[in-house]
């Protein structure tokens, strides 16, 4: 009897990729590989997203030409770390599903899977948003942020459509559950992509994918404005891309092909990165608001997944076996949905004021946010999230 291995984010890897792959998994006993730099490439994802909200949107009135005004803009990159996330999943999730295509469970097993992993901690974590605002924490001062929903109605919350809603009214609503526009999107993209996977003739999948992310730059050009940023559709391309790139992958000679040519990979890595990076200081408008910057960092990160995946042995990839990013992205989940509200929490509570670092008694606050964040992470991780996914884990995909 083969016991299913802990698969904590699904960061493990078909030994079609790696046929060196020892490890079994499951009745059907594929064999997998853990690639532990894709947890650390999940770690800098949600590095990034640390620094976008604990530095550079806690800059507020800087003056033009100092140098904390050039750190501000060069900081805005760092928003991209949310595409960073998009691809990953694409790929890992885009991955699973095209491993167990055909399986008589594939649908009950996925989406048991995925509720273990995403549901107990979000639900619990709008339950105690709920009880606070029932107690009258809103009322404190310096709390008003945290718990004003502006008008958003929590039945979006608990349904994973409050993107929808967000992008309609044009607001992003309290501090505590801004951030989860984003589990909307993916909750959003799990509700098609099996679909696509399981019913899609072989051939067709890539033009498939290709096309539902050809069309997201289409539609962030015809409709800009909140939606480009927060729907679904208009932000297909990063999630596509990760997909796609996990339906090449498993195709015979794609990685015999990237690892004789990675020279250019390499060189197409540091073009898009480039290109990423120049939009930040020629512009001085919010440089991730523009039709083709998503689509640029899709295929930017999709290439810095295929690097790790092809060369292992190089410096990028040892980048992403350092011990705090792999530990980082493995806590990210807890990290993300709790950093905004552990950070707007103490600046309110201590300073009555919304989270800024333009003096000392900010930045102290944003550090101590910083170390109350990630060990309410750690501790989450440990003792509630890896419990319920290693319960969901009991469910096995069938032949």
């Amino acid at each position: 009897m083969f016991k299913e291995p802990y698969f904590p984010f699904g960061t493990h890897v078909s030994a079609k990729i790696f046929p060196g792959a020892t490890e079994l998994s499951g009745h059907s006993r594929d064999r997998v590989e853990r690639v532990t730099e894709l947890d650390g490439i999940r770690g800098l994802a949600i590095a990034l997203v640390l620094v976008w909200h604990y530095v550079h949107s806690q800059l507020h009135e800087v003056a033009p030409g100092t140098p904390l005004a050039f750190l501000k803009q060069a900081l805005s990159f760092t928003w991209s770390g949310v595409d960073l996330f998009f691809v990953l999943s694409g790929f890992l999730i885009g991955g699973i599903l095209l491993d167990h295509r055909e399986s008589r469970n594939y649908f009950r097993v996925f989406y048991i899977r995925r509720v273990c992993r995403i549901f107990p901690l979000y639900y619990a974590h709008l339950a105690l948003f709920v009880i606070l605002i029932a107690f009258g924490a809103g009322q404190a001062p310096g709390l008003y942020r945290l718990f004003d929903t502006a008008g958003l109605p929590l039945w979006s919350y608990a349904t994973f459509t409050q993107n929808i809603v967000m992008a309609s009214r044009v607001v992003m609503g309290s501090d505590w559950l801004a951030v989860t526009w984003s589990l909307a999107i993916e909750e959003q993209f799990y509700l098609v992509l099996p679909f696509i996977i399981r019913f899609a003739p072989p051939r067709a999948l890539p033009w498939i994918l290709g096309g539902f992310l050809l069309m997201a730059p289409a539609l962030r050009a015809m409709t800009p404005g909140a939606w480009a940023v927060i729907g679904t559709p208009w932000r297909a391309d990063s999630l596509m891309a990760g997909a796609l790139l996990a339906c090449f992958v498993r195709r015979p000679g794609f990685m015999e092909a990237i690892v004789a040519g990675r020279r250019w990979l390499y060189t197409v890595f540091w073009i898009l990165l480039g290109g990423a990076v120049s939009t930040v200081f020629i512009t001085a408008r919010f440089p991730f608001n523009l039709t083709f910057t998503f689509f640029w960092l899709a295929f930017l990160y999709t290439a810095l997944v295929l690097i790790v995946l092809v060369d292992r042995g190089g410096w990028i990839a040892s980048i992403f076996r350092q011990r705090m990013l792999v530990w980082l992205g493995a806590v990210s989940y807890g990290v993300y949905l709790f950093h905004q509200a552990v950070n707007t929490l103490l600046h309110g509570l201590i300073r009555y004021l919304p989270p800024t670092i333009m003096e000392w008694e900010g930045l102290a606050v944003t550090c101590l946010a910083l170390i109350v964040t990630l060990v309410m992470a750690g501790f989450s991780f440990r003792y509630f999230e890896r419990p319920v996914i290693n319960y969901g884990h009991r469910y096995r995909y069938d032949r």
